[in-house]
C-alpha cells in the first residue's frame, strides 16, 4: 500500500517501492514489538528487526523488478508477490534474532 502511494507521488516504480518499504518496516517494527512479541520497543531490537529485514529486501526488489520492470505488472502486484514470497522466511529470522531470548 505504501509503495503504491509513494508511486502516485515520485511515479519510479523501483524509488516508490524503497520509499514505502521504508515507511512500512517501521511501521511493522512497532506494531510487531506490542502485539506479536509483547515486547517494548528500543533502538536495538529496532536494528535487529531491520537487519532482520535484509533477505526480505533482497527478495522484495529482486520480485519488483522483475514483476514491473520486465512483466509490466503494475506496482501493486509487484509488492503483492513479493511479500508472499518473503514474509514466511522473515518471519523466523524476526523471531530468532530480532526478538530472541538473549
Amino acid at each position: 500500500m505504501f509503495s503504491w502511494f509513494f508511486s502516485l507521488l515520485v511515479g519510479e516504480g523501483n524509488t516508490a517501492a524503497v520509499m514505502g518499504y521504508a515507511v512500512a518496516l517501521t511501521i511493522a517494527y512497532l506494531l510487531s514489538s506490542r502485539f506479536i512479541f509483547y515486547s517494548k520497543p528500543c533502538l536495538r531490537k529496532y536494528i535487529r528487526f531491520v537487519i532482520s529485514y535484509i533477505p526480505n529486501f533482497i527478495i522484495f526488489v529482486l520480485v519488483n523488478t522483475i514483476t514491473v520492470k520486465t512483466w509490466g505488472l503494475p506496482q501493486f502486484w509487484g509488492t503483492a508477490i513479493a511479500a508472499a514470497a518473503g514474509g514466511p522466511i522473515t518471519y523466523v529470522i524476526i523471531k530468532i534474532y530480532a526478538f530472541g531470548k538473549k
